[in-house]
């Protein structure tokens, strides 16, 4: 995974190949959920859905009062914004999956995430954006982002268990390359943060200060919310609440924040493209030897 990381920061030009992204996930859901799941107990996915959404509103106060204390610049405040309203990636439950824990919770909280979502984005960075983009048809664009990469694999990972039964065995044996598809995944995701930020200028951004900063802000926000879902769900599920709170959905909230904050912005939610993985790297070391 640490190779993954290096490779994908040395190598920007294997951005080319992020249009495989919604078919990796695609086939990590399909591996994950072709098999029997483990259930869980009723309410657990509000729960842990409420504690995910009670923090987010606490750390947009802060960093509202940091913003205003301090006099920083404006992106600041948008970068830690959409960050903390990001939904919970794509991945969430595939890797929920291979740290051992129940992939049905973690894509319930993934679905009410982006449910939640299409409502305080277009609310919240909207209205701190002031964009002219309407609440409804930011929704839209949110909704319609994840909707097929959610649907499609389900339907036919669920059909598969119902009318193919045997199909859906042989697929499980596959199931112990989803860490490889993963690292494929973090290779190409680093790369296109790489990608974006030469773009924008290396030099140019380090010399202002907004690097440094906005870096800093991410790292923080990246190790505090996985900490905090750990810690806020440790007695019966650290790693679904982990996931939910800290495993954010990169690829929308960078391209949203591009289109309504602007380049500088994105680089916040570029850098925690960088952090998240590898704490996820670091939270799937040893995974490859254990058995479900």
């Amino acid at each position: 995974m640490p190779l993954a990381i290096i490779l994908g920061i040395l190598l920007p030009q294997a951005h080319v190949l992020s249009f495989l992204m919604p078919y990796l996930i695609g086939i990590m859901m399909i591996l994950t959920f072709a098999s029997r799941v483990p259930r869980q107990e009723h309410g657990e996915t509000f729960g842990i859905v409420l504690k995910s959404s009670l923090m987010s509103l606490l750390l947009i106060v802060l960093l509202y009062f940091t913003y205003r204390f301090f006099n920083l610049p404006k992106e600041f405040f948008l970068a830690g914004l959409i960050i903390v309203l990001a939904p919970p990636a794509n991945a969430a439950p595939a890797m929920a999956k291979i740290l051992g824990g129940n992939s049905i919770l973690a894509l319930k909280i993934f679905i009410s995430g982006h449910v939640i979502a299409c409502i305080s984005i277009p609310l919240l960075f909207g209205y701190f954006t002031n964009t002219d983009e309407s609440f409804i048809g930011m929704s839209k664009q949110i909704f319609g982002s994840i909707q097929p990469i959610i649907t499609i694999p389900l339907s036919i990972a669920f059909g598969l268990r119902a009318f193919y039964p045997e199909i859906a065995r042989r697929i499980v044996s596959f199931q112990k390359y989803t860490l490889v598809v993963w690292m494929v995944s973090v290779f190409i995701i680093i790369a296109k943060a790489s990608y974006d930020i030469r773009e924008m200028g290396f030099m140019s951004l380090w010399e202002s200060g907004m690097f440094p900063l906005l870096g800093g802000l991410s790292l923080f926000l990246c190790v505090f919310l996985f900490f905090m879902g750990w810690l806020s769900s440790r007695k019966k599920h650290p790693i679904e609440g982990a996931q939910s709170m800290g495993q954010k959905n990169t690829t929308l909230i960078i391209w949203i924040t591009q289109m309504y904050a602007g380049p500088i912005a994105a680089i916040g939610p570029v850098f925690y493209v960088v952090w998240q993985n590898l704490v996820l790297s670091y939270m799937s070391r040893g995974k490859k030897n254990k058995k479900d």
